[in-house]
């Protein structure tokens, strides 16, 4: 279909000149057929044409010797047209009208080559002419947009500071007028109280949406009024996400559920704190300490928690995959079925712990302190042990496939067979006890005789 397309288009470009030539080529044949024709008439003029001359002479006779007249007659034959000559003749008209014709076809082609460049230059003026004006719409545009958004944001800020101040007005009235402090634990009035300051706080925290800076302020005031620490106020599933509470203290608090979605809480103090089921994703953890927090079944994947402090802190069913726990105590806590897999445990302190069951695929444990660990059940596939030290701990039935044992201390490892230590890489360049690490080569040495 191309082909025959690009066909039409050269055949009506090229119309003209073939046209012309046919009909110049026609001529020229019909002019040669009546040329052949016309030869039979001599009275026309193209056969051979004859002159005669006849002239009178005077001469003496000399037998007379008397002058007299002689008529002289004289006949010039002229040559017939040949051929050639016509075509010469015709051959100036015939040039003409081809140059001319050829003089006009080139002015037309002039004409609309400079027709189709006036045309293309319109078309790109009126382009660039549009571009200007989307650009210049488009910009105006963002800039009613982004008006409209700073007139938005200042309507905001304006109503959540208002919110702010109303709540922090409300919650000393109700700590002042309440006398909370004074009123005893099992109090039913002190009770109402926290219940009626639970609700606001929820309330406000969620009016304020992604005002992460005004969320940290209603928590610090909330632990300067002691609402958190002395009066245990309760703000479980709590909305905190983006706030800023770093270096807060939270000891003893109860956030079971609560949402800590990317809240900054470097250095701050949970230990003891109710944090079950709380989702950590992508908070700043460095230097928190969680001792004896209960964070079982909490998210912290993607957390950054190097050096954090998870003494005794319940993890059991914890989310840490692909968390970064570089350098973090984990001493005596309670890791069972947690999810580590990725996870960034190098120099982390795991003694002591409870890995049972623990998914550890693929987790960075160089370095990594796991003496007297219970890891019954755990999973390490493909985890990096280098220089991991696992004296004393609990290997039953513990998942070494693809591991590397590279320089890793297993003296004195507890329920570790020949197969579990086989299935690892590099496992012959892990310490053993003396007596262990015979087994080994022996039974190597008895698969090798075997063979041959």
């Amino acid at each position: 279909m191309i082909n025959l397309a690009q066909s039409l288009q050269v055949f009506k470009e090229k119309k003209q000149i073939l046209v012309t030539s046919i009909i110049i080529i026609v001529s020229i044949i019909i002019f040669l057929f009546l040329l052949s024709q016309l030869y039979q008439f001599d009275w026309i003029g193209f056969g051979t044409v004859s002159d005669i001359y006849i002239s009178d002479q005077e001469a003496i006779n000399f037998k007379t010797g008397k002058i007299v007249k002689l008529h002289k007659k004289m006949e010039h034959i002229k040559a017939a047209k040949k051929l050639w000559d016509w075509l010469e003749l015709l051959g100036i008209p015939v040039l003409l009208v081809i140059l001319g014709t050829q003089f006009q076809i080139n002015e037309k082609k002039l004409a609309e080559e400079k027709q189709l460049a006036e045309k293309e230059r319109v078309d790109e003026q009126v382009k660039a002419e549009k571009e200007r004006v989307d650009e210049q719409v488009k910009a105006e545009k963002e800039r009613a947009e982004e008006q409209v958004k700073a007139e938005k944001q200042k309507t905001n800020n304006i109503l959540n500071e208002e919110a702010l101040q109303a709540y922090i007005d409300r919650m000393s009235e109700l700590l002042l007028d309440k006398k909370l402090k004074s009123l005893s634990a099992n109090d039913p009035l002190r009770e109402a109280a926290l219940d009626v300051a639970r609700a606001r706080t929820l309330s406000v925290l969620r009016r304020l949406d992604i005002d992460g800076e005004r969320k940290g302020s209603i928590i610090r005031f909330l632990i300067d009024a002691e609402f958190i620490n002395e009066l245990q106020l309760d703000l479980s599933y709590a909305k905190l996400s983006g706030a800023d509470l770093s270096g807060a203290n939270l000891s003893g608090a109860n956030f079971y559920g609560a949402n800590f979605e990317g809240v900054n809480l470097n250095g701050a103090k949970l230990s003891g704190a109710k944090l079950s089921g709380a989702n950590f994703y992508g908070a700043k953890l460095s230097g928190a300490n969680f001792y004896g927090a209960d964070l079982s079944g909490a998210k912290l994947s993607g957390a950054k928690l190097s050096g954090a402090n998870f003494y005794g802190a319940d993890l059991s069913r914890a989310y840490l995959s692909g968390a970064n726990l570089n350098g973090a105590n984990f001493y005596s806590a309670s890791l069972s079925s947690a999810n580590l897999s990725s996870a960034n445990l190098c120099f982390a302190n795991l003694s002591g712990a409870n890995l049972c069951f623990a998914n550890l695929l693929g987790a960075y444990l160089s370095s990594a302190k796991l003496s007297g660990a219970n890891l019954s059940g755990a999973n390490f596939f493909n985890a990096n042990l280098s220089d991991a030290k696992l004296s004393g701990a609990n290997c039953s039935n513990t998942k070494f496939n693809s591991a590397d044992l590279n320089g890793a201390n297993l003296v004195e490892a507890k329920n570790l067979s020949l197969e579990q230590i086989k299935q690892a890489k590099n496992w012959q360049k892990a310490v053993y006890t003396a007596e262990f690490y015979k087994q080994l080569f022996l039974a190597e040495n008895i698969a090798e005789e075997e063979i041959y």
